[in-house]
């Protein structure tokens, strides 16, 4: 099963009465086939038009530490946070920004905004 479809099946089965966070949504996959120089899909294009979400919160970066999963340089980092926003911009859904500051904070202004 493609991850994709792990997604969707994943979020079809989340409430839309309820708030809910996520640290990766669908149009993620999108900035990451732009980033790749990927072509998209018909599955994934149709998953942006029924996949809708209130409110989008982008966290600024913080300095990078390379891990098992986080391999990408600044660069590649910084490319892909600007896909990100370009992707959620261009299909209309609300972005909020969220600077960096302290974890329990972070939290904070989520809930508020």
């Amino acid at each position: 099963m493609a991850i994709l479809d792990i997604q969707l099946e994943q979020e079809a089965m989340l409430s839309p009465d309820e708030v809910v966070f996520l640290n990766r949504a669908i149009p993620d996959a999108l900035a990451y086939y732009y980033f790749l120089n990927l072509p998209t899909n018909d599955k994934l294009l149709n998953a942006m038009n029924i996949h809708k979400y209130k409110k989008v919160f982008i966290l600024d970066r913080l300095p990078i530490v390379q891990d098992y999963a986080r391999i990408e340089d600044e660069k590649a980092q910084k490319t892909i946070h600007e896909l990100l926003i370009e992707v959620y911009t261009s299909l209309n859904m609300p972005v909020v920004h969220v600077h960096t500051m302290p974890p329990e904070s972070r939290v904070d202004y989520m809930l508020i905004n």
